[in-house]
């Protein structure tokens, strides 16, 4: 588990990471939030067979971007975020909880 209050940035950075890959894309209590939504961004763009150059462009931002987001590095704007749901055709609570019935105010 990373110790926040004795290693730099970068280590955190890194650290984190290397838990997610353990978790093997799996969401998990102890990643961040960003670091969930970019394994369900991930592994949705995988499922499509879209490539990051594509997402990218759809989503009218860098490849740079959509990496950092799929690796956790990132967590998009409101307006990107709620940009990649409408793209993937889901809620945006999806994005951001494990399951169905976690999302707050589903009909909304």
């Amino acid at each position: 588990m990373c110790n926040i209050y004795t290693k730099s940035k970068k280590e955190r950075s890194l650290c984190a990471m290397a838990e997610a890959k353990e978790e093997k894309g799996a969401t998990h209590p102890k990643l961040s939030t960003a670091s969930r939504f970019g394994s369900r961004l991930r592994r949705w763009r995988r499922a499509e067979g879209l490539p990051l150059k594509r997402v990218a462009h759809d989503l009218d931002v860098s490849v740079s971007v959509v990496s950092q987001w799929e690796r956790g590095l990132r967590f998009p704007s409101v307006l990107n975020l709620d940009r990649i749901a409408q793209y993937m055709k889901i809620p945006v609570c999806s994005l951001l909880y494990d399951g169905a019935h976690e999302c707050p105010n589903k009909n909304r």
